[in-house]
């Protein structure tokens, strides 16, 4: 009998950490051209609708540009202007968080004398939230010091896309099973993301309005963040709330903060529940669990804009592993809802092959 050798796994895992020892160590290089992908799988879909169109290629790839052109000045006004101004209020809100904590502290007295809640209240020092606020302003600074860079390599990939698949058929043939998993990834991935986009706009647009109504400070800033961390299932538009809940929290107080982060939650699930479903249909469903900690695991590896790259990332090392007989079984522990294997779709019905008997024992 023949054991199973351990020895292919190692190498198997030792290549992976050796890779992505790498990816860490090129972070500064990868995470731009990972975000211009991520912006060109998302114009993919227009692109392709406006071909659909009966529109010439140039001129559909000309507005698909434009589109981009446009978004990124949006992007670079309103998100430019926020940064600069919200930058230069930090220590304005640390005064005001400090407030806050001696009126929470004075309440709490009055409430409860005889308890000492200092080590509570002192673990959420003023310090710790202005920092949580610093750290959300550096990580998007850092992206948007890429954004020339992230924006022409968007172009590009755009543009070249469709001649790299041509060129990839020429070479491998068209049956090859490396042509034909790149393009099936691609076309999931773009397919997913696209739809993905949709929900995550109208959930943006939503909190944003309902920030705005509230008079939360830098309401588009934060409506940029919900869209792109909603790409994170569970976890992402939760991470993304964090910020306006604590503006919401230094300028009126405890019963504002919670009313946002209510009214947040009501949004968030009306989107994921009601207007998913309709819009995507049936989709990959990955494990709470996994998710959360693919949002660590990148962060780690590519910084903070791996918190944008997460679930992207994750959904595309699923897709490929998914594609291969040898890792199929793998992908599918992290999915809780994965697509229908191609021979089970083609199985004969059960109801079918009773009422085939039934007439076979009439006979």
């Amino acid at each position: 009998m023949n054991l199973p050798s351990i020895l292919k796994p190692i190498l198997i895992l030792a290549s992976t950490a050796v890779l992505l020892t790498v990816v860490h160590f090129a972070a500064s290089f990868l995470v731009p051209v990972l975000l211009a992908v991520f912006f060109a799988t998302l114009l993919t879909p227009i692109y392709s609708w406006l071909k659909k169109r009966r529109m010439p290629k140039g001129v559909a790839l000309l507005l698909s540009i434009g589109v981009l052109v446009l978004v990124a000045l949006f992007l670079a006004l309103l998100v430019g202007r926020s940064l600069t101004v919200l930058q230069s209020s930090l220590e304005s809100y640390m005064e005001q968080f400090s407030q806050r904590q001696a009126e929470i502290a004075a309440q709490l007295e009055g409430i409860a004398p005889a308890l000492d809640l200092t080590p509570l209240l002192s673990a959420v020092n003023p310090q710790a939230l202005a920092g949580t606020l610093s750290y959300t302003l550096s990580t998007i600074v850092g992206i948007f010091k890429d954004g020339f860079l992230i924006f022409m390599l968007t172009i590009f990939l755009l543009v070249e896309a469709p001649f790299f698949i041509k060129r990839m058929g020429q070479a491998y043939g068209a049956g090859h099973p490396l042509t034909q998993n790149v393009i099936a990834l691609a076309r999931i991935m773009v397919r997913y993301f696209g739809l993905r986009a949709v929900v995550n706009l109208v959930n943006a647009i939503a909190t944003g309005l309902m920030l705005w109504l509230f008079g939360i400070p830098f309401a588009g800033l934060w409506a940029v963040l919900i869209f792109f961390l909603s790409f994170i299932p569970y976890i992402g538009a939760i991470v993304s709330m964090v910020p306006p809940i604590l503006l919401a929290y230094a300028q009126s107080g405890l019963g504002l903060a919670v009313v946002i982060g209510l009214l947040a939650v009501i949004i968030n699930a009306i989107s994921e529940n009601v207007l998913q479903p309709m819009v995507m249909g049936v989709s990959l469903s990955v494990s709470p669990t996994v998710v959360f900690l693919s949002a660590l695991f990148w962060v780690f590896i590519l910084g903070g804009p791996g918190a944008f790259l997460a679930m992207p990332l994750t959904m595309a090392v699923i897709l490929f592993m998914n594609n291969f007989a040898e890792t199929r079984d793998l992908a599918s522990i992290v999915v809780i809802t994965p697509q229908p294997a191609p021979d089970s779709a083609q199985a004969p019905n059960p109801r079918f092959l009773s009422r085939l008997a039934r007439k076979n024992r009439s006979k």
